[in-house]
């Protein structure tokens, strides 16, 4: 049977989408592109937003109007964490989060036999689900997803529900992967997690000990990180990056907001000066670096004040890309019900602004890079003649 992934939001579901696509044609199904040649059509799903969900929902509709015989699988971070919406999402087939989707074999296998709905959301376990990506498709560097869940408990934050507590992927299993990985030809690595920061806390090791482990391997010649936590980046981490010959200097520090009121509302642990003395250790330890991070615009309580402290943050630091988003309130969590909502248009108003200085800030970093030599891992070519890639520091060259 033909069988297609769908995939919104993270990094860490590209990964999972990956590994889920590999199980399933180690078992013989044969993977298609699109929904429409597809008999089986899964969606790994993202609840960070009410948007994501939103586009979720139409593209579901979509698969039931243009292909109404394919079997369709909803899994990952919306049923996990809101299981209560099986009854609303009565088109799909089989219902699964993500403590169950490394069992989604055998439930397609049940459902084709027997035609009966499935539904299936459990707990977490207490180790990883084990996944394996050997090969990624259309792509010339590798996502590695080396830890899953999180702690924390933001109170904007759905995630810790949608994906549990911290697991992190042993060692062995990880060096394993990156050996496969290097074998297929992939030169650069990006470890991925929901709180990649905490790697190793429940197994006994940390993030810097397995960096260097896979620094020895043959082939790979980069290793990057995903986001980081800006509390958890000390000096000494820092310098034992610095040290790491293949480790490229871009660093994914999620900010959310310049304002330390609505950090301190948010329950992030840092404020607007701590991130601001992390990046300019970064700066000092590491040639041509640059820093991407994530913004929310429209927290609950978040006044012009608070708004512009974040303007002024990116301005400051001078970020390389700025992911904005505007608050989505999401059921189950403290921002929920908290007073002083900030009106969908204000918000809206936020993001326009906060991009437009963020596209700024882009093009002044990029200018800064005018006239020098840099390495680049070229992925796409135009007509055998432009070359597009980028560069250790995430810069795009052609």
């Amino acid at each position: 049977m033909k069988v297609c992934i769908v995939t919104f939001g993270c990094k860490v579901n590209q990964y999972d989408s990956e590994a889920v696509l590999e199980m399933l044609t180690e078992e013989g199904y044969i993977k298609v592109n699109t929904i429409f040649e597809a008999d089986i059509v899964i969606f790994n799903s993202c609840a960070v937003t009410a948007e994501s969900v939103k586009k979720l929902k139409k593209s579901l509709n979509s698969v039931r109007k243009n292909n109404k015989n394919a079997i369709v699988v909803l899994m990952g971070c919306v049923p996990q964490a809101f299981p209560e919406f099986r009854d609303s999402f009565k088109n799909v087939d089989i219902f699964i989060g993500n403590s169950n989707k490394n069992k989604i074999g055998e439930m397609l296998k049940n459902f084709i036999e027997q035609r009966k709905r499935i539904v299936c959301v459990e707990p977490f376990g207490s180790v990883s689900e084990n996944f394996f990506v050997s090969k990624f498709s259309d792509r010339t560097r590798a996502f590695l997803k080396i830890e899953d869940g999180c702690n924390r408990f933001c109170s904007y934050c759905i995630i810790p529900y949608a994906r549990g507590k911290i697991r992190s992927k042993p060692i062995n299993e990880i060096i394993s992967e990156v050996y496969t990985l290097a074998k297929n030809g992939y030169k650069e690595i990006t470890f991925v997690g929901i709180n990649l920061s905490s790697y190793g806390i429940d197994i006994g090791t940390n993030l810097d000990e397995i960096l260097k482990m896979v620094a020895l391997v043959p082939g790979i010649e980069r290793i990057r990180l995903g986001s980081l936590e800006p509390d958890l980046v000390t000096e000494e981490f820092l310098i034992k990056l610095s040290e790491n010959p293949k480790f490229c200097p871009q660093f994914h520090l999620s900010l959310q907001s310049g304002s330390n009121k609505i950090l301190k509302s948010m329950h992030r642990l840092y404020t607007k000066e701590d991130y601001i003395n992390i990046t300019k250790k970064i700066a000092m330890l590491f040639k041509n670096s640059t820093i991407t991070t994530d913004l929310i615009v429209g927290f609950p309580g978040e006044s012009e004040e608070d708004f512009n402290d974040s303007i002024e943050m990116i301005k400051k630091i001078g970020f390389l890309k700025v992911h904005v988003f505007p608050y989505s309130a999401r059921s189950g969590t403290l921002a929920a019900g908290m007073p002083n909502q900030i009106p969908k248009n204000v918000k809206l108003l936020r993001v326009k602004k906060a991009i437009a200085e963020a596209e700024r800030q882009k093009g002044i970093i990029l200018n800064n890079f005018i006239g020098k030599r840099l390495s680049v891992l070229y992925e796409n070519t135009k007509q055998g003649k432009w070359y597009e890639g980028y560069t250790s520091n995430y810069s795009q060259s052609s």
